[in-house]
């Protein structure tokens, strides 16, 4: 039988990886048509924002396949700080729409 917890629990921390790599590729291709660097359009907030959200993800996947409870402490802990970067990354970025 499936065990539907564990396809459920693989299956975000593989999303979250395809998530982190589709935003890199499209990261690398936006910095190809404007001629700047990699590293500097990904410390953009909104290219900041999905890569933490796939991390989250990534790290929720993995706490959920654990079954050591100090990992699973210790995926949650990183989760958290990544959630702590989506937040930080959301109040930096500029706010569409706002007049001055």
């Amino acid at each position: 039988m499936i065990n539907w917890y564990n396809l459920a629990a693989n299956s975000l921390w593989i999303f979250a990886l395809a998530l982190a790599l589709a935003t890199i590729s499209f990261a690398r291709w936006k910095t190809r048509s404007t001629e700047a660097k990699l590293r500097e359009t990904l410390n953009l907030p909104g290219w900041q924002t999905p890569l933490n959200i796939a991390g989250v993800m990534f790290c929720g996947g993995l706490s959920a396949t654990s079954d050591v409870t100090w990992e699973r402490v210790l995926w949650l802990i990183l989760a958290g700080l990544f959630v702590v970067q989506v937040v930080v990354s959301r109040m930096s970025s500029p706010k569409t729409g706002q007049k001055k």
